[in-house]
């Protein structure tokens, strides 16, 4: 099995397989694009991506079967979702209303995979880590190997790679924690409570590699992974932050940052243990902590309910088929049941001539008459009480539908605001339901914290925020602008 991870300059490919929980890597490969043609998981120059696959490919004689692709790109949506346990298709109709909120993507794909050691549910409730993505970005990474020949198997986002890690290592058994990976200019972070995943965010790293700055800018992401845990009220102690993917360098600096920021946080090196064995390389770039999400690629998802089967499914085919058997099934059946029918008629049809005469002479009798007026009355005056209550039902949906603007948003805003930004009601639009809000922070990363708090809400239908400005004494603000969700429930 072959996983190729594509984000930004550094292309690694991870040959080995995983059974059982259990990963074998029998090889570590890589190149690096020095000519810009992927950025952000989004190929920016075809030719000269397929000419540095090419050399990758000839240099190490690597199959041409069984790949995979793991993208670490923003063109992802990611998210933990309980679902009920049905079957794959089912779950992927299911998804497609959990994501509902995505307006930014069309003609998706969806893909999932149940979380590892998720929790307790009640009976027929799974938790799955799902993702979408536009059809299209996809579909342009599975024409660009084919001119390679190469045939791609499954393609999944990084992060659902990382989560499905995380779940093996040793190391992280019951750990209450913060992870970090580093991929060039690209910053992961991920939160474990108990060994168990509870949140990621992903940062973009301005300053250079090898610099103090850069190591600051990693460790200032703790900082805000901390803030957003103090907010949930997680009550498990953060003590230990595993790094990856930074050099020695970076990890002295980072040392260093992160004392300043938490001298109680001790830093560890993420570990493989036995999964990538000592002397497997001879170059000290390719080891377990940069090629760490790379290698979770070989934990292998459901192939009904990945990404690629999607892709490889024809919508338009197969509703033509049900269409099909929708017509042709109760044809086949009606045929058969006339077939019978006609068999049988001529010795029925005296019996239903002699049952015909005494039926009319029945509805012909005044009394029946008088009873079938007075049903007809009745069911007409039942039709209208009926009428009248579904107009009241209604009447009741929309009014409880119009959201309320009381101390509930005030409320929560101040929980969400606490110790990350200080924010304050400017405005609400009866007519559109829209509240907007006036916040400042000493960082945009509190910022972000701030809105993902909001999103997460059940008061807000939708948050939005942008106009970023920075005042003199360095501090940043934004407009934040809400969408109050319906009064449901009262």
């Amino acid at each position: 099995m072959l996983i190729v991870y594509l984000s930004n300059r550094y292309i690694r490919v991870v040959s080995g397989e995983a059974s059982g929980g259990h990963i074998t890597v029998r090889g570590l490969y890589y190149t690096v694009d020095h000519r810009g043609c992927i950025l952000n998981g989004t190929v920016t120059d075809e030719e000269g991506f397929l000419e540095i696959i090419r050399e990758l490919w000839e240099s190490n004689g690597l199959p041409k079967k069984d790949v995979n692709l793991v993208i670490d790109s923003s063109q992802f949506t990611a998210r933990v979702v309980d679902v009920p346990v049905q079957k794959p298709a089912q779950t992927i109709q299911y998804l497609s209303r959990e994501f509902t909120d995505v307006g930014r993507i069309s003609n998706p794909v969806y893909g999932c995979f149940p979380m590892p050691d998720e929790k307790e549910h009640k009976a027929r409730i799974q938790t799955v880590y799902a993702s979408v993505v536009q059809k299209e970005f996809i579909s342009g990474y599975l024409d660009l190997f084919e001119r390679l020949g190469i045939a791609i198997d499954s393609v999944e986002c990084a992060s659902g790679a990382m989560v499905r890690l995380l779940a093996c290592l040793p190391q992280l058994k019951g750990t209450t924690g913060i992870v970090q990976f580093v991929d060039d200019m690209i910053l992961v972070n991920v939160l474990l409570v108990e060994g168990r995943y509870e949140y990621s965010s992903r940062n973009r790293l301005f300053s250079d590699a090898g610099t103090r700055e850069f190591a600051a800018e990693a460790a200032r992401a703790v900082n805000g992974i901390l803030q957003f845990a103090k907010a949930q009220n997680i009550p498990q102690k953060i003590s230990v932050v595993y790094i990856a993917g930074f050099s020695r360098e970076d990890a002295s600096f980072y040392h260093d940052s992160i004392r300043q920021i938490n001298d109680g946080l001790r830093v560890e090196e993420l570990d493989g243990g036995h999964i990538v064995p000592d002397g497997r390389s001879s170059q000290p770039y390719q080891c377990f902590s940069n090629f760490a999400v790379a290698i979770g690629g070989l934990i292998k998802t459901g192939s009904k309910t990945n990404i690629i089967s999607q892709m490889r499914r024809n919508p338009e085919s197969q509703e033509l088929k049900k269409r099909r058997r929708r017509v042709w099934v109760p044809l086949a059946v009606l045929g058969l049941i006339m077939a019978a029918a006609v068999t049988a008629a001529g010795v029925y049809s005296l019996y239903l001539s002699s049952a015909l005469r005494e039926v009319q002479d029945y509805n012909s009798r005044a009394d029946v008459l008088a009873d079938c007026e007075e049903y007809d009355n009745l069911k007409q005056e039942i039709q209208t009480a009926g009428s009248l209550n579904k107009n009241l039902t209604g009447l009741r949906t929309s009014i409880l539908e119009y959201p309320v603007v009381d101390s509930t948003v005030e409320q929560v805003l101040s929980y969400c605001a606490a110790g990350l930004v200080s924010a304050e009601i400017s405005s609400y639009d009866s007519a559109t339901g829209v509240v907007s809000f006036h916040t400042s922070a000493g960082n945009v990363d509190q910022i972000h914290q701030f809105a993902t708090l909001l999103s997460q809400q059940d008061i807000f239908a939708s948050v939005d925020y942008s106009g970023y400005t920075q005042s003199s004494d360095g501090s940043w603000s934004v407009k934040v602008n809400c969408v109050m969700a319906g009064r449901q429930g009262e």
